[in-house]
């Protein structure tokens, strides 16, 4: 019952441990520890963004873990003990699955962000460009410009025309 017991503090510590600097924006990019897709792998920023997300359920795994490890060695019957070892490593392995899911999503999503960005056409902005004096002012049009006036700092925005 040792054995396992220790094989599974083992295993919570180094994903607990992975969680917390996970979590501090301190676990290096590598290809054994973390959410690792081709997204992540790809640069620095992403990878520690995607794993900062999956932290909470990476060191909760190595909670559940390192329960279930400690309930084996202090229970009574070896029953007990099987039974507590076996649900610390279902804890372990299904947050550690949920942390994964999370990561993923994250990544998913900022790689959709990024191609978004990158499939917009380039136009400069509009912000300080003074009005042209030739253009009829027309107070039931939208704000002419690249960015229709919408963006925070065009000074169109909030000139009605």
């Amino acid at each position: 019952m040792i054995v396992p017991a220790l094989v599974l503090t083992l295993a919570a510590l180094v994903v607990g441990v992975a969680g917390v600097l996970a979590f501090a924006y301190r676990l290096p990019r590598n290809r054994v520890l973390g959410v690792r897709t081709t997204w992540t792998m790809g640069s620095v920023a992403a990878f520690r963004r995607a794993n900062r997300a999956a932290a909470p359920a990476l060191v909760a795994a190595g909670v559940a873990g390192l329960a279930g490890a400690l309930a084996a060695v202090l229970s009574v019957g070896a029953v007990a003990g099987v039974t507590m070892l076996v649900l610390g490593a279902l804890g372990l392995l299904g947050l550690l699955g949920v942390g994964g899911v999370v990561g993923d999503r994250v990544a998913v999503a900022e790689e959709a962000e990024h191609a978004a960005y990158a499939a917009m056409p380039a136009t400069p902005c509009t912000a300080g460009a003074p009005e042209p004096a030739d253009e009829p002012v027309d107070s039931t049009c939208a704000p002419a410009g690249a960015c229709g006036g919408a963006c925070a700092i065009c000074p169109r925005a909030s000139s009605g025309a």
